[in-house]
């Protein structure tokens, strides 16, 4: 509830302020409503999620890589020049599902067929927020990536943020029934 009321609600009044006072500001504010809902999600946990999936950006991908890692069946050749090896390492040895999604269409129907208990999910602060209103009533933890090349263009994530968190989600016990 309290997480619907601040993507929702709190988040656009205040994303509204901020575009006629602090036009420069808006990526801080989009990083810290990505915090809040991080915090929200993680405190309302109370349980080992069965089915975690992780969901990244296409951009993660090497810009000149020949082959495609979108899709149902990601078809990297594991060369190291980008992220998505480490990806694919990370979700063997913690049997989580792995998916890269070019968009936030692709990536609602890659939800709706997986129907995971929990979302990690990689993007730039505008397309994680937007997919957090998207899913306001899954619980998806939100990690923004790196640019060093600008936008959309060979991106990275923290994967050490990423393992973290398995490790911790991995960690939770199983509730009782």
């Amino acid at each position: 509830m309290l997480k619907k009321l601040s993507l929702l609600v709190i988040y656009p009044i205040s994303k509204f302020f901020c575009r006629i006072f602090a036009k420069n500001k808006l990526e801080n504010l989009e990083r810290f409503f990505i915090d809040i809902n991080n915090w929200l999600v993680i405190r309302t946990i109370r349980k080992k999620p069965e089915k975690l999936l992780l969901l990244m950006p296409h951009c993660l991908q090497f810009s000149d890589c020949e082959y495609r890692v979108t899709g149902k069946e990601i078809k990297c050749k594991m060369c190291g020049k980008c992220e998505i090896k480490d990806l694919m390492d990370i979700s063997k040895k913690y049997d989580v599902r792995l998916s890269v999604a070019t968009g936030g269409t692709m990536a609602r129907n890659i939800i709706k067929e997986i129907k995971p208990d929990l979302i990690i999910a990689t993007a730039c602060e505008r397309d994680l927020i937007s997919g957090l209103k998207d899913t306001v009533s899954l619980p998806v933890i939100g990690i923004l990536n790196e640019r060093p090349n600008g936008p959309c263009i060979d991106t990275r994530v923290d994967l050490c943020k990423i393992t973290t968190l398995i490790d911790f989600l991995k960690g939770l016990s199983y509730e009782k029934k």
